[in-house]
């Protein structure tokens, strides 16, 4: 079974950001989002890839 889906408060959490980043980030920042209305919901799985991904193309930079 899969995990629920994240809302924006959920990822702020699990990244230590404000909801406020969050909203303002998620296209620049190029978050795997869904919308579902007007409101953004994220796979926990996507971000983590995102994540990961993120901290390579850093890695590779240094």
């Amino acid at each position: 079974m899969s995990e629920p889906m994240w809302d924006v408060k959920a990822l702020a959490a699990y990244l230590g950001k404000p909801t406020s980043w969050v909203y303002d980030n998620h296209l620049k920042e190029a978050l795997p989002s869904f919308r579902v209305g007007q409101q953004l919901r994220f796979s926990p799985m996507e971000i983590r890839q995102w994540l990961e991904e993120r901290c390579r193309m850093v890695a590779n930079f240094e």
